[in-house]
């Protein structure tokens, strides 16, 4: 029978802390409102579900920063809060992005021009209403070459704004693992009793 060897950090794991989505639900439902006060963009369920795997899956086996838990519970809450609902407005808009169609990214923009010789009303200088009589109008319908319109979406779609928001959790966790000087228990596996 060999030896096993255990390596303990100073401070819990992400992992140790939120071993399973259902825990991490539980403490976003409590913690939630106390760190956002009811004023922020609510993340949507299969977002906050989507947090949790992405943190695991970057930081699941990395030691957290503080010492105490709770506190270190409320700084990920607060980083959500923070970034969560940009991030999910600009995961929505690189969806929408990257089911546009050849036809919808070479339309360009068209401007109206409305003349109005004499109208019955005077138009306002303060508002942006339109006159309700025009004589005539002219239009302009602008096309983008195809090189241009993947360039824009190719530039818009560069950066990832999943990987942007994970990011931002960076400081929620130990930069210097390997200068913890993680304990190391030796333990010999328990003997199985002999009937």
């Amino acid at each position: 029978m060999g030896l096993q060897v255990k390596i303990k950090y100073t401070t819990k794991t992400f992992a140790d802390v939120w071993g399973d989505y259902a825990s991490f639900s539980t403490d976003y439902a409590t913690l939630m409102p106390l760190v956002s006060g009811g004023l922020a963009t609510p993340i949507s369920s299969d977002n906050q579900q989507a947090i949790y795997y992405l943190l695991y899956a970057k930081y699941g086996n990395t030691p957290i920063i503080c010492e105490d838990e709770y506190q270190w519970k409320m700084k990920i809450m607060s980083v959500i809060i923070t970034y969560g609902p940009t991030w999910q407005r600009k995961k929505a808009i690189q969806i929408s992005l990257r089911a546009l169609e050849e036809a919808d990214l070479i339309q360009g923009a068209k401007q109206i021009y409305n003349h109005a010789f004499n109208p019955s009303t005077e138009p306002s200088t303060s508002e942006l209403e339109e006159l309700t009589h025009i004589n005539d109008q002219n239009t302009s319908n602008n096309k983008k070459s195809k090189m241009e319109a993947y360039s824009i979406l190719w530039a818009n779609l560069h950066v990832d704004a999943t990987d942007e928001f994970i990011q931002k959790f960076n400081k929620c966790f130990s930069r210097f693992v390997g200068d913890q000087c993680p304990t190391i228990f030796i333990t010999e596996p328990a003997e199985e009793d002999e009937e």
